[in-house]
């Protein structure tokens, strides 16, 4: 499982290291609050997220999720959930998605590697249109004993189900710090990659997140 685990971090921080090499263009942020309430296996969920670009300076979109899943067992889980999208970086553009999340978790000595897929079906009401992409997340975390850090590395690619083609792909390094009490933050530089016009554009985000697990 160590061996595994350390190869596949390698491979991800390599592909990240590579991704950098692309022209970068924007820095940006990422703001969360996220609520867990567990009922045993089932849980609900609620979480808004903002997010700025233009060297921080104006809000490229915040979104408002709710939703529920079950878990099934110590190492696969998942949920259903709305979300509610506003892009004024898009014209005020208002999205509404639903999204089914499926995640698959591994453990170990402190270790946890986790495979997430994630479709979601988007509806854009001036345009009248849908729209479908599949996200597939690999993510390998380490919490030494007796240590509030949980540092991380995760990649994540966007493909559009509807023409077949990538979206976008995201790289993160980053760490939890438990604040006890179910309270935990987020601390996490990501690199951004992503069509733009049919060519590649990236950007920096720096982001934040607060969670409570009760």
């Amino acid at each position: 499982m160590n061996k595994v685990f350390i190869s596949i971090l390698t491979g991800l921080a390599l592909f990240a290291a590579s991704a950098s090499a692309q022209t970068t263009s924007d820095l940006g942020t990422w703001s969360s609050i996220q609520l867990i309430k567990s009922f045993g296996a089932p849980y609900a969920m609620a979480r808004l997220e903002h997010r700025s670009y233009d060297r921080i300076r104006n809000t490229e979109c915040w979104f408002a999720m709710a939703g529920a899943g079950y878990n099934f067992n110590s190492w696969f889980k998942g949920d259903l959930s709305y979300e509610y999208w506003r892009i004024p970086a898009a014209g005020e553009l208002v999205q509404h998605k639903a999204v089914l999340s499926l995640t698959e978790t591994l453990k170990r000595d402190g270790l946890a590697l986790a495979l997430r897929e994630k479709y979601e079906l988007a509806y854009d009401p001036a345009a009248k249109t849908f729209s479908n992409t599949l996200r597939t997340r690999l993510r390998g975390q380490y919490k030494a004993p007796d240590s509030i850090f949980t540092p991380y590395l995760m990649f994540e690619i966007f493909s559009s189900l509807d023409s077949g083609k990538w979206v976008r792909s995201l790289h993160y390094a980053g760490t939890e710090i438990s604040l006890g009490g179910g309270h935990s933050l987020d601390f996490f530089y990501m690199y951004h990659t992503y069509d733009k016009g049919g060519l590649m554009a990236a950007c920096h985000v720096l982001g934040i997140g607060y969670t409570f697990v009760f």
